[in-house]
């Protein structure tokens, strides 16, 4: 066990968002739909809805592949990507929240075109001088998926399209492109596929990048630029704040992601993969910047597990001892935050309690200090911080989060410790379980009595992800800005 204090960014820190459809390497275990991830820092992303869908389409075959996700100058989130059955068709839907997704229907992009065979990984980007959204993608014209080249055309509403023009031909099949918009020029990452049809072709399938002084090109490929072999799908992040430029790109055969990152869009630095974090299976993924309001929807939505609003006094069992069910599964991210008021803070008094001395994790005041526990298959690890003595009769804010082996502390929205344990799962636990008291054996290690917490407690909320420093910094705000 290591301990790490590294406080991150207080509250209105960025929040980033992912969409991805989830596949396995190869094109393996695939679930073509909506899926959903976020981040602080744009580097870490964890999964939501537990990494099930959050979306799928009613369109042709019901394929959701490739999405693309941005807000309109309507202020509404548009997506496009790709669908089934082949041909001049990619799928629209938009949404006011990311969470109810409306108008959903085909965009017939390359109509006219007689002998389009395909229309694959549509993205857009709007032109303010326009008023106007540049749709690009690729297709390939002829007898077979051989001839792909990227063409766009231009809709002010999602319904009135122009007539498909060439938007890209550098000489070579090419699909999956994205733009990005630096210091007045335009650059495009785009897959090179020429290998897929052209044996002569000895490099692998990779990303080139292009520049081009007009949103609506031309563009003209960079030398000395490419992503690692193996690697398509790419995408661009600009992080909040800074000069800082991610461009992610997806290992389809290998199942994993790769990012680079560069200040200029001439100097790259490619990532190592333990400085970055992609939900399992993520395919193709949207990456894009949402605001505070809108993340704190969407982990309710797709992140919480359980919510116990109502103010109590006494213990709160949440789950009997039984195998399995309801706080009885393993997990590898979790997080339980809450609001207490202490009577007093002599002794010890149990704030929550999940599992027992094997596997689990606990919250508990003890002798003036907040401490939490957490246990695998009997491995512990401990953390702790002082509560003001001055604390009785105020409502305080606390959580604990475990993000593959690391755990944080959390008090009145600032880190106050954190350690990383040997051990990246907390495994089955078969305890009773709840908040306010003891139900039996808990992650510290006791058994005796129920040591009940001397107060009261409300707003006991449990998650599936680790939430990060800025996210409890934001729940804890309206509390600590109240009461401290």
């Amino acid at each position: 066990m290591s301990r790490l204090i590294q406080p991150e960014a207080a509250g209105g820190a960025p929040a980033y968002f992912m969409g991805y459809f989830s596949s396995g390497p190869n094109q393996t275990h695939k679930q073509e739909k909506l899926h959903y991830a976020y981040s602080r820092d744009g580097l870490h992303w964890y999964e939501l809805n537990e990494n099930r869908p959050v979306f799928g389409t009613s369109l042709g075959e019901g394929i959701l592949r490739d999405p693309f996700i941005a807000k309109g100058a309507d202020g509404n989130w548009h997506m496009v990507f790709t669908i089934r059955p082949r041909g001049e068709y990619i799928g629209y839907c938009r949404s006011s929240d990311l969470i109810t997704w409306e108008d959903e229907r085909k965009l017939p992009v390359m109509k006219g075109i007689d002998d389009c065979m395909n229309s694959w990984a549509p993205e857009f980007t709007y032109d303010p001088e326009r008023n106007q959204y540049l749709i690009y993608w690729a297709s390939s014209c002829g007898q077979d998926l051989g001839n792909s080249k990227h063409y766009s055309a231009w809709t002010p509403d999602w319904i009135t399209l122009t007539e498909p023009s060439l938007f890209f031909d550098p000489g070579y099949q090419t699909i999956d492109a994205s733009l990005a918009e630096h210091e007045g020029k335009y650059y495009m990452a785009v897959k090179d596929e020429s290998v897929v049809y052209d044996r002569s072709v000895k490099h692998p399938c990779r990303n080139v990048l292009a520049v081009s002084d007009r949103l609506e090109g031309p563009y003209t490929v960079e030398t000395g630029f490419r992503t690692p072999d193996y690697t398509e799908g790419p995408e661009f992040l600009k992080l909040e704040g800074t000069n800082r430029w991610l461009l992610f790109y997806d290992y389809w055969s290998y199942g994993k992601f790769g990012i680079m990152e560069t200040t200029d869009f001439r100097e790259w630095r490619e990532l190592g993969e333990d400085e970055f974090r992609i939900p399992y299976r993520a395919r193709h993924n949207t990456v894009f910047p949402i605001s505070e309001p809108e993340l704190a929807r969407l982990l309710d939505k797709y992140a919480l597990l359980a919510q116990y609003g109502t103010p109590t006094n006494a213990p709160v069992r949440l789950a009997a001892e039984e195998p399995e069910g309801f706080l009885h599964s393993a997990f590898s991210l979790r997080t339980i935050v809450m609001q207490f008021s202490p009577n007093q803070l002599a002794g010890t008094q149990v704030l929550f309690d999940e599992g027992d001395s094997k596997n689990g994790m606990a919250l508990r005041i003890r002798e003036g200090g907040l401490e939490a526990a957490v246990v695998s298959e009997g491995e512990r690890v401990m953390l702790q911080a002082p509560v003001d003595a001055s604390a009785g009769g105020k409502w305080r804010h606390a959580a604990l989060s475990f993000a593959e082996g690391t755990v944080s502390l959390y008090l009145d929205g600032r880190l106050a410790d954190r350690v990383r344990a040997g051990f990246a799962i907390v495994g089955p636990h078969t305890g009773a379980g709840g908040y306010g008291g003891r139900f039996g054996s808990d992650a510290f290690g006791d058994t005796h009595g129920k040591d009940p917490f001397d107060g009261e407690i409300r707003q006991v909320k449990l998650y599936s992800v680790p939430l990060q420093e800025a996210d409890i910094a934001m729940m804890a705000k309206p509390l600590t800005a109240a009461v401290l």
